[in-house]
């Protein structure tokens, strides 16, 4: 999960030198350093960078803009302190101009393009043909399938006390450290908390001792990354493997035999974000730790060669069932947070899509059928535009191989549709919620029933989709050892799909931009239902339609066209732009 004080902290250390002399109100730096502004100062830093090669004199002009920022200086000098050292390093040595940097984190400046160099190994398009024949085939969600567990953004605080502050001044709250206030409302409940607090240990492990009880028929689990909590200002090697090895623990236990593809997080590394390109692994800088003492803990679940493939890259490939695979991707590569992508914006870093496209044909060519696993769903808008075109891409062409996409990373239960030039939806991302309650969300998970129990018959289409929640005010007022746990909605009831097909997600999704009822479900399912959730209004509603609709952040034409609809439909009295949709009330739970 991104914080917007943390990309105003880590970016401005490369203005930070260059406007160390500029008067500044808490506030309003992100507004005063305009496209124009950006480029000119940019180039300034780049300049005195390579001149003194100091990440001490980056620190030091660094820190002067704690004073100015609305967090803890402790907290502010310490994503400093992690990144200094190696934005020197990428300062020095990225050839991106100064205005390329600012068009990546800055939208108001025009993008450039940075076309990447990378070889894809393409099909031949589908044929209409094709096409037609999987919509026609796509099974009902009465259809018997196997039953897949997706869990997600789990952010194991094992500091988190309960009754410590849930309001402190620090990005992360609930520990003994913060104190414990006499004032109710500011105590960290029992199972965890809406406000800036992670799990604690007994949240995670009644999520794991409850799937175990709840789905005994699980065939496997994908574990989708962000296992360590927001204190990112201090986020150390120790803390990381020890969240992911708690939680490996803990899923070998309850879960003996059955297997779990784990991803590897944007939070699960130190610093936080960071994950070097390989070519600068012998600078000082390297992923190969991480790498390897994760292949290593991970080994009861990957066969030789997929363990190998992580090892070296954060990524492998493995084969479920005959004639189905899954692909597990390394989003973080392509990650405008993690700063390397300054070095690698105009690359295909590790050959990753190459490789991905080398799966992808291969699949294609031999028959089987592919699901996609990540942490950073490609349609995110803070993936690099060139590379979530380039992926667009390779979904497009290999539409009747590729049958499911899975990521998370932003804590809510989302979905993202492809669409090709003709409209036609082609390709649906499902995004998991996080067990975590950072922030003002209910914890969650998914389970998938997917096509694959019909032998030669089996598409391995997602055939329905269930979302499970605890009802955190409710269950933090309640006595018991555990939480209970609820199916709060499955997907084709929901919404009325008569199947999970594309083409019917897009229907679905026309009709949300539109009708207010079920905008509102689709909106209220976002947290979970959390009490806690803002209102949304006309404004928030086409925000979080147009994110439904761009899984290609090179362009904008699918939020502009979802507009332009929503903009006619209130001229011809078909929407109400006055609708605004209020947090859910806490009903019914039991």
């Amino acid at each position: 999960m991104k914080i917007t004080m943390r990309t105003t902290v880590v970016f401005s250390l490369l203005l930070m030198m260059a406007t160390s002399g500029v008067s500044t109100s808490p506030g309003a730096l992100a507004d005063r350093v305009k496209c124009g502004t950006c480029k000119a100062l940019g180039a300034v830093v780049k300049g005195v960078v390579k001149l003194t090669g100091s990440s001490m004199l980056m620190r030091s002009k660094a820190y002067r803009l704690c004073s100015v920022v609305p967090v803890a200086r402790s907290v502010c000098e310490g994503y400093i302190d992690s990144w200094a050292e190696p934005l020197t390093y990428i300062v020095q040595n990225s050839k991106l101009s100064s205005a390329e940097v600012c068009a990546i984190y800055i939208d108001a400046c025009p993008r450039p393009s940075l076309d990447i160099d990378a070889t894809l190994y393409l099909r031949k398009d589908p044929t209409p043909a094709e096409i037609k024949i999987r919509d026609y085939l796509y099974p009902s969600p009465a259809t018997r399938g196997l039953t897949v567990l997706h869990i997600a953004d789990l952010h194991l605080d094992s500091l988190y006390r309960e009754g410590a502050d849930n309001s402190c001044s620090e990005v992360l709250c609930c520990r003994a450290d913060n104190g414990f206030p006499t004032n109710a409302s500011r105590r960290a409940g029992r199972w965890g908390d809406y406000t800036r607090c992670d799990s604690p240990y007994k949240l995670v492990e009644s999520m794991v001792q409850h799937t175990a009880k709840q789905h005994p028929d699980v065939a496997y689990i994908m574990w989708t990354g962000d296992n360590a909590p927001h204190d990112d200002w201090r986020t150390s090697r120790e803390e990381v493997l020890s969240s992911t090895s708690s939680i490996t623990a803990l899923l070998q236990r309850y879960f003996p035999g059955i297997p779990v593809l784990p991803v590897i997080g944007n939070h699960d590394s130190a610093p936080i974000n960071s994950f070097p390109p390989k070519e600068v692994w012998n600078a000082g800088f390297s992923s190969a730790w991480l790498y390897s003492m994760l292949a290593n803990m991970w080994k009861p679940w990957l066969p030789p060669n997929a363990a190998a493939t992580l090892e070296n890259y954060g990524y492998y490939s493995l084969l479920v069932r005959p004639g189905f695979r899954v692909i597990v991707i390394n989003t973080n590569v392509a990650y405008k947070l993690n700063f390397w992508v300054l070095m690698t914006a105009r690359g295909d870093p590790s050959h990753q899509l190459r490789w991905l496209t080398e799966e992808l044909r291969a699949a294609y060519l031999t028959g089987e059928k592919c699901h996609i696993v990540g942490h950073i769903s490609p349609a995110d808008r803070d993936i690099l535009p060139a590379w979530s075109h380039m992926y667009y891409k390779i979904i497009k062409n290999y539409r009747t191989t590729v049958r499911g996409e899975f990521f998370s990373h932003t804590h809510v239960d989302e979905i993202h549709l492809s669409k090709d030039d003709n409209d036609e939806a082609f390709a649906v991302t499902y995004v998991a919620p996080s067990l975590s309650p950072w922030k003002n969300v209910n914890p969650g998970y998914k389970v998938y029933t997917v096509d694959g129990s019909r032998g030669a018959q089996s598409t391995w289409e997602v055939t329905e989709v269930a979302r499970w929640t605890v009802n955190l005010q409710e269950a933090n007022k309640l006595a018991g050892n555990s939480p209970r746990w609820y199916q709060q909605f499955k997907a084709s009831e929901e919404y009325g799909l008569a199947s999970l097909s594309p083409q019917n997600w897009s229907s679905a999704v026309q009709s949300m931009l539109i009708k207010d009822h079920l905008f509102t479900k689709y909106y209220r399912n976002l947290s979970g239902r959390a009490v806690v959730q803002a209102s949304c209004d006309a404004e928030c509603r086409q925000e979080i339609i147009c994110n439904v609709l761009t899984s290609d952040q090179s362009s904008q034409s699918q939020c502009q066209r979802a507009r332009a609809t929503y903009q006619q439909a209130v001229r011809e009295g078909r929407a109400n732009p006055r609708a605004v949709v209020s947090a859910s009330q806490p009903t019914p739970w039991f």
